[in-house]
Order: structure tokens, then C-alpha cells, then sequence
């Protein structure tokens, strides 16, 4: 059940930093503008992301230069599976567009998750590290 409760501190801290960034994005849009604020914004509660998931979700030993590059890997196709989905739901179905960001959601959270665990914070180690 060690994935039950990862998958738990693994929603919060997304909760977490789904509030940060918010909160980044409306101190800063003023003083920047709207695109920059969530750059910045994004760009900061990405790393508050992987520093918690590697020491208090997966509680992860391996090295951080190789995790930090699985990592942002893996934002990278998330986010890209989320564009595609809202693309493809907006253009091939009558689905309201405001309930289509939660089916991104849906899909995209249980991904990110397994990519997380059993890719980007495996303790597995890989053979040659051994060597």
C-alpha cells in the first residue's frame, strides 16, 4: 500500500504547488506581464516539485542532475498529453470545453504519477552504476 500513501503526498504537493503558482502568477503579471508571471511561476513550483517528490514522496537516493532531467522529461510529455487531449476533445467530440481541462486532468495526474514512480525516482539502479 506504499503507493497509496505516495500517491497521496504526491496529490498535495501538485495541490500545493498548483496554489503557489497561482499565487506567483497574481503578484507578478502586474509588474511583468501575464505570460512571464506563469513562466516564472511554473518554472519555481517545478522545482519545489521535484525537491519534495525526490525526498518526501518517492524518497528517491539517486542522483539529482539524472533525476532532474527524467524529470522535467516527464512534465514535458504531460503537459504535451494534455495539449493533445484538449485538442482532440475540443475538435472531434461535443463535450463541454470548461469539463475538458478535468479530463486532461484524469488522465494526465495517474501518468505523471507511474512516470514518477517507476521512471524518475526509482531506486532501481541501473547496472553500470554499480560498476
Amino acid at each position: 500500500m506504499l503507493w497509496i500513501k505516495q500517491l497521496f503526498k504526491f496529490g498535495i504537493i501538485g495541490l500545493i504547488n498548483t496554489i503557489l503558482t497561482y499565487l506567483i502568477y497574481t503578484l507578478l503579471w502586474h509588474i511583468t506581464n501575464p505570460t512571464i508571471a506563469m513562466a516564472i511561476g511554473y518554472g519555481i513550483t517545478s522545482v519545489i516539485g521535484l525537491t519534495i517528490n525526490k525526498q518526501w514522496v518517492f524518497k528517491s537516493n539517486n542522483n539529482l542532475s539524472k533525476i532532474a532531467v527524467k524529470y522535467y522529461t516527464t512534465y514535458l510529455l504531460t503537459w504535451l498529453l494534455s495539449v493533445t487531449i484538449t485538442y482532440l476533445i475540443s475538435t472531434q467530440s461535443t463535450i463541454n470545453e470548461q469539463i475538458i481541462p478535468l479530463i486532461a486532468l484524469i488522465i494526465t495526474i495517474p501518468t505523471n504519477f507511474c512516470l514518477s514512480k517507476y521512471w524518475v525516482f526509482s531506486n532501481h539502479q541501473n547496472k553500470e552504476e554499480y560498476e
